[in-house]
C-alpha cells in the first residue's frame, strides 16, 4: 500500500476518535497526579483502551499505576509499544505535558489498530509513572518489560519540533546529617549543628564546579533546615541531583558529593547518612537513527515545520533512556508553546487548543511509522543492527 493511502486511513480513524482523544487529554490535565500517585490517570487511559479492544495487563513490576495495554493480531511480533507517561509536577500541574504524551501514545495506538485491523503483530501502550522523579521507566526496563519490543517512542511536547533530542544521565543522591540539638542562645556549645554541615556540603560542592566542566550538572536542595532559630538543628538534609552526558561520570560525581558531605559532618562532629540511587540512575537517551530518519519524511508528509537544533542543547534528563539501551527508540519533539516546559505558560498550553492539535499530531506521526515498521522487515533489521552497535559503543 502506498504511502498516500496508508496516511489516508490513519487519518480517517484519527477522525473517528478525535472528539474522544481530546476530552482524554483534557481530562487528564484537570486532575494533575504525581509520581506513582498516578491512579486516575492510569484508570482513564486503561478504561479508554479496553473499550477499543485492546487487553490489559496492570501493575508491571509491582508499580500500581503501571500497565501495559496490547492489541495483537496474529502475532506477537512484530511489537510496537507507544510509552505513555502520566505524572505531573507539584505545584505545576501537566506543565511537561505528560498528558498530551499519554494521549498521543494511546492515539497512535488505536487509530493504528482500527485503520489496520488486518495488521500481524503486537501494538502496545505502556503506561509508565513517574517520570519526573522515581525512575519508573527503569523499574520496569530492569523487570524487562519492554524487552521483546522491536521499537519505543513516545512524542514529547516542547517549544520546537525536533527529532533528535539527547538527555543527560541522572542519579539522585540525599544527605542526612546528624548532629545535637540544643538551645541557640542558652547554651549553643553544646549543640551539634546539622545545618552548618549542610551549608558547608554546598560550599564544597560549588567550589568543585570549576573542575568538572563539560555537561556535569549538580543541582541540590536543603530539605530539612532544622525546626527553629532558637534550636541548634540536631538534624538537616539535603538532596542533589547529579548529571552528565556520560552515566559513568555521573556515578563518579556522586562519590565526589558524598565525600563532600562526609568531611563536612566529620568537621563539626556530626554524622552523615548518604543514599544514592545508583540503581533507579537514568541513562542518557539514545535515539534510534534509522528510524528518526523515517520519521523525519512523516512529520514533513503531515506538515510539520522541523527545527532541528544542536542535539546536546539544553538537555534534561529522563528514564527513557533506559529503554533506549534495550531496545532502538525515539523521544522527538512537537512544539505547543515558545513558553518554557516546566512553566505556568506551558501547562496552560498543554491543556489548550496548542496541546490538543500536538495529540493529533504526534498520534498521527507515531501510527505512520509504527505502520512503517511493522510491515518492513528490512527497516527492522537496520534498526536492530544500529542498536547493538550503540550498545557495543556505551
Amino acid at each position: 500500500m502506498d504511502r498516500k493511502n496508508i496516511r489516508s486511513r490513519l487519518k480517517q480513524a484519527l477522525a473517528a476518535e478525535a472528539d474522544a482523544l481530546e476530552n482524554l487529554a483534557l481530562e487528564i490535565h484537570r486532575h494533575p497526579e504525581l509520581s506513582f500517585k498516578e491512579f486516575k490517570t492510569s484508570s482513564l487511559l486503561g478504561n479508554f483502551l479496553a473499550g477499543r479492544g485492546f487487553k490489559i495487563k496492570k501493575k508491571l513490576a509491582g508499580l500500581e499505576t503501571s500497565f501495559l495495554a496490547r492489541s495483537a493480531q496474529s502475532a506477537d511480533k512484530p511489537a510496537v509499544g507507544f510509552l505513555a507517561e502520566m505524572d505531573a509536577l507539584a505545584g505545576l500541574g501537566h506543565a511537561c505535558g505528560h498528558n498530551l504524551i499519554a494521549a498521543s501514545s494511546v492515539a497512535a495506538a488505536v487509530i493504528l489498530r482500527r485503520a489496520f485491523p488486518e495488521l500481524k503483530g503486537s501494538i502496545e501502550v505502556i503506561g509508565c509513572p513517574a517520570e519526573e522523579r522515581g525512575g519508573g521507566k527503569v523499574i520496569l526496563n530492569n523487570a524487562g518489560i519492554f524487552d521483546h519490543l522491536d521499537f519505543a517512542m513516545l512524542v514529547h511536547p516542547s517549544d520546537r519540533t525536533e527529532i533528535y533530542k539527547l538527555s543527560l544521565a541522572l542519579v539522585e543522591v540525599d544527605l542526612e546529617f546528624i548532629g545535637k540539638s540544643s538551645h541557640a542562645a542558652a547554651a549553643p556549645e553544646k549543640g551539634i549543628n546539622a545545618l552548618d554541615a549542610t551549608i558547608a556540603t554546598f560550599n564544597a560542592v560549588n567550589a568543585l564546579r570549576s573542575r568538572l566542566g563539560g555537561y556535569a550538572r549538580i543541582n541540590g536542595i536543603i530539605t530539612d533546615g532544622g525546626k527553629a532559630p532558637n534550636i541548634i538543628p540536631g538534624r538537616a538534609a539535603a538532596e542533589f541531583w547529579v548529571r552528565d552526558d556520560r552515566l559513568s561520570k555521573a556515578l563518579e560525581y556522586v562519590d565526589l558529593v558524598i565525600r563532600a558531605g562526609e568531611g563536612a559532618a566529620k568537621s563539626i562532629g556530626a554524622k552523615l547518612k548518604a543514599k544514592a540511587a545508583k540503581k533507579l540512575a537514568y541513562a542518557p537517551f539514545q535515539p534510534n537513527r534509522a528510524a528518526g530518519k523515517i520519521l523525519w519524511e512523516i512529520f514533513e508528509e503531515i506538515g510539520l515545520k522541523i527545527e532541528q537544533g544542536d542535539e546536546k542543547a539544553e538537555m534534561g534528563s529522563t528514564d527513557f533512556g533506559n529503554v533506549s539501551w534495550t531496545v532502538p527508540s525515539l523521544h522527538p519533539t512537537i512544539a505547543v508553546s515558545y513558553a518554557p516546559v516546566h512553566s505556568t505558560q506551558f501547562a496552560e498550553a498543554a491543556g489548550g487548543p496548542a496541546g490538543i492539535k500536538m495529540v493529533k499530531q504526534a498520534g498521527l506521526a507515531m501510527a505512520m511509522l509504527g505502520y512503517r515498521i511493522m510491515t518492513d522487515a528490512s527497516l527492522r533489521a537496520g534498526m536492530k543492527s544500529e542498536h547493538k552497535r550503540s550498545r557495543l559503543s556505551k
